[in-house]
């Protein structure tokens, strides 16, 4: 990938681990990476840093991150950035509520790291 298309992620996750782990993934791929660990520090980053795509967990501290996609998806400035809901979270209801907010994808966790990579280059080529 061409650094003058570099595209920005965000990962949003409670777990460090989680973000190191996704973070290596990505950047092994050319994604200029930032990470959130909370809702408040995920919505100033969607603000400053304006990512292509947005992979975010629901089970946030401030916020769920249903509550973060919704915010996202509801402001004209942002409301075009992709998000990928990938969570623990498997009911359906949970998944309706996904959908309500405007999430683009929903993702369980666990997933291997690689295919995440690949939904993500997927994602930001259509």
């Amino acid at each position: 990938m061409a650094s003058a298309e570099k595209k920005r992620i965000l990962l949003v996750d409670d777990e460090p681990g989680i973000r190191r782990i996704l973070r290596l993934f990505l950047e092994v791929e050319g994604f200029e990476v930032f990470e959130a660990e909370n809702a408040e520090t995920a919505l100033a980053s969607v603000k400053e840093n304006r990512p292509n795509l947005v992979i975010l967990d629901i089970i946030l501290y401030g916020a769920t991150g249903f509550e973060v996609c919704d915010a996202i998806k509801n402001n004209p400035a942002t409301k075009d950035t992709f998000v990928m809901l990938f969570t623990a979270l498997t009911k359906e209801a949970d998944i309706a509520e996904g959908e309500k907010v405007g999430a683009d994808m929903y993702l369980m966790k666990p997933m291997n790291p690689r295919e995440i990579v690949e939904r993500v280059k997927k994602a930001l080529t259509c």
